[in-house]
C-alpha cells in the first residue's frame, strides 16, 4: 500500500482507466472524466479544458469539482459521485446541466461507474457525459433535473407522468416532449428501463428471490416483472442470473445495462 492508501494493482487500474481518455480527444460532444476514490480528477479527455475555459490542462489533475466548475454544477456532480460511492454500482443515464464546449449552457446526458479493484476496493470513477444537441437549458426548464433523478434513482416509486411533471414544474405534455426529445421513449417506458436496470444489479450481485428483486425493482408481482423483463432483455430474470457476471465484476461496462 502507498500513502495514498491503494494498493499497486487499483493504482495500476486506475492509471489504465485514465488512458481510455485519449480515445475520447477526438470526439465531438464527449466529456470522459476518471476521477479517483476521493473524486480528485485523475485524467480527462480534451473537451473539459474547453468547457471550463482553461489552456492548461494539467492544471486540472488533482482537483475535485469544486474547483473547476460553477458552484451549481460542481455541487450536482458532487451528490453524483457521493452516490456512486454509497451504493458502488453504477449511475446512469443521468439528466445534467454542463457548459458546452463553447461555454455556452447546454445539457448532457451523464453515466458514472465505480472502478474496482479484485479486492472489491473502490479505487476511482469514471464518467462519461454526452451532449444532448439543440436542446437550449432554459430557466423554466432546471427542475427537468428533479424528475429524471426520480425516474433513475428513485425507479421503484410508483409515480404517475402528472406527478413526475410536476416536481419538474412542466405540463404533462411539455414533459413528456422533453423526456422523448433527450432519451427517445416516453417517461413510463423510461421508468420501464430504469426499473429493469436496477433489477439487473440485484440479480447479478445477490441471493435474493426473484419476488424479492421483482418488489424492490417497483414491479408489482414476480409474473409482471418476468413479463417485462423478457421483453426488454430478451430473456427471463433467472436465464439472465445465470448468464450474467455477479458482485462488481463487469458493473462497469455497458453491456447489459441498457
Amino acid at each position: 500500500m502507498s500513502d495514498d492508501g491503494l494498493s499497486e494493482t487499483g493504482r495500476s487500474l486506475l492509471l489504465g482507466a485514465a488512458q481510455t481518455a485519449l480515445l475520447f480527444d477526438d470526439s465531438p460532444g464527449f466529456l470522459f472524466v476518471v476521477k479517483d476514490a476521493q473524486g480528485r480528477y485523475v485524467s480527462f479527455n480534451a473537451s473539459l479544458s474547453r468547457r471550463v475555459g482553461t489552456e492548461s490542462a494539467r492544471s486540472l489533475e488533482g482537483r475535485l469539482a469544486t474547483e473547476i466548475w460553477p458552484a451549481e454544477l460542481a455541487q450536482r456532480f458532487e451528490v453524483q459521485d457521493d452516490w456512486v460511492r454509497q451504493h458502488q454500482t453504477p449511475l446512469l443515464h443521468q439528466l445534467d446541466p454542463i457548459l458546452l464546449p463553447d461555454r455556452s449552457p447546454g445539457w448532457c446526458i451523464t453515466h458514472k461507474f465505480p472502478l474496482h479493484a479484485r479486492d472489491d476496493q473502490l479505487v476511482g470513477i469514471l464518467c462519461l457525459s454526452r451532449d444532448v444537441p439543440g436542446l437550449v437549458r432554459r430557466d423554466s426548464e432546471q427542475r427537468l433535473t428533479l424528475a429524471v433523478d426520480q425516474m433513475t434513482k428513485h425507479c421503484e416509486a410508483r409515480l404517475q407522468v402528472a406527478e413526475l411533471a410536476e416536481l419538474a414544474g412542466l405540463n404533462p405534455a411539455r414533459f413528456a416532449v422533453l423526456i422523448r426529445r433527450i432519451y427517445g421513449l416516453s417517461p413510463l417506458s423510461f421508468v420501464l428501463r430504469s426499473r429493469i436496470r436496477q433489477a439487473c444489479l440485484r440479480l447479478r450481485g445477490g441471493n435474493e428471490s426473484l419476488l424479492e428483486v421483482a418488489l424492490a425493482a417497483g414491479f408489482y408481482d414476480q409474473a409482471q416483472f418476468s413479463r417485462q423483463f423478457k421483453r426488454v432483455m430478451g430473456m427471463v430474470p433467472s436465464s439472465y442470473r445465470r448468464t450474467r457476471p455477479s458482485g462488481h465484476q463487469g458493473l462497469w461496462r455497458w453491456g447489459g445495462m441498457l
